[in-house]
């Protein structure tokens, strides 16, 4: 058995890992993501019954209602799911440095997912903890990725790749959204993908930190799927325009809700809340409540999309309450 940081397993099928035919699945998470991370987990296990999987969960810390919650979860679904507990000192090296200084440790824990799983399996399907899933994955897990190190998605070419790719200098005029990425371990770890990804992030000041590295590391090392793999949905767009259905146009098979606004936060005004509850009631985390607005962020856009559904007074309500909490930040900053 390779030796993991504190990896446990929740039931007596650990280390099945190894058998033929598994797909393994990782995601890397903070305390802030176990909950969308166990739904992803119980949208792909639903929408994939004919797969085996092994489910990959690192994280720097976990609290007993989450393991609890995993352990309830490996077992209604039928999977192995493994908790790799990984020690901050892994990145004790970058930590003086202004990028990680910026962000949660937990943002740069998918630079260190194939690293410690060589030997264990060949590929895995890496995911964000803010995805669900709604089809079959046979069709991506048969993609060839023996020759390159991941199989990955483009991200907007209009926006992100439009200026990311000559801001970070890529070559060959593609960049990717690393939400979604089916990996080749042996080739990852054999590229020091980890360490040159860690290293670029000590030396460039990174708009997106950890996916702009990735994207120098892998220029020309990647394989470019359809969207359909990582189909990105900004809520907040819909939501401030008043739009409260899920209307796409194009097939997807992963949903990817990217910025701020997540369809577990009750003060998400959209179809996609639904959606979302409907998972969640078939996990172990059926029990919990949708996350209230806690940041005067959050308060300042739940009363934009409340007044924009045109229920003014409640908009105007959670308005002054958004004031009141910018007037504390403001006396606390004195």
């Amino acid at each position: 058995m390779i030796s993991l940081d504190a990896t446990s397993s929740f039931n007596s099928t650990a280390f099945t890992i190894a058998a033929p035919g598994a797909v393994h699945v990782a995601f890397g998470v903070d305390a802030d993501y176990f909950r969308g991370m166990g739904v992803t987990i119980t949208s792909v296990v639903k929408n994939n019954p004919g797969l085996q999987f092994v489910f990959h969960v690192f994280a720097f810390s976990i609290s007993e209602d989450s393991r609890r919650r995993l352990a309830a979860l490996e077992k209604e679904c039928g999977v192995t799911i493994c908790l790799h507990l990984l020690s901050t000192d892994l990145l004790k090296d970058f930590s003086a440095f202004p990028c990680f200084a910026q962000h949660s440790l937990g943002t740069f824990i998918r630079l260190l997912i194939p690293n410690k799983l060589q030997g264990i399996t060949k590929k895995v399907l890496y995911l964000d903890a803010d995805i669900l899933c709604f089809g079959n994955i046979a069709e991506l897990l048969a993609t060839d990725i023996e020759e390159c190190i991941s199989a990955v998605v483009h991200d907007e070419a209009s926006t992100t790749a439009k200026t990311q790719i000559p801001a970070l200098g890529i070559r060959h005029g593609k960049y990717f959204n690393a939400g979604v990425m089916y990996i080749n371990v042996d080739n990852w770890v054999a590229n020091d993908t980890q360490n040159k990804a860690l290293n670029i992030l000590t030396k460039q000041q990174l708009v997106f930190a950890d996916q702009d590295a990735l994207n120098i590391v892998l220029d020309g090392h990647a394989k470019y799927v359809a969207e359909k793999w990582n189909y990105r949905y900004h809520l907040v767009d819909f939501c401030i325009k008043g739009d409260t259905a899920l209307n796409v146009a194009a097939p997807f098979v992963f949903m990817h809700f990217t910025g701020p606004v997540k369809p577990w936060h009750s003060w998400c005004l959209h179809e996609a809340r639904a959606i979302f509850e409907k998972y969640q009631a078939m996990s172990s985390w059926a029990d919990m409540p949708l996350d209230g607005p806690k940041t005067s962020r959050d308060l300042k856009l739940f009363s934009k999309f409340l007044i924009k559904q045109n229920r003014l007074g409640d908009g105007i309500f959670w308005h002054l309450k958004y004031l009141r909490a910018r007037l504390a930040q403001n006396l606390k900053a004195l």
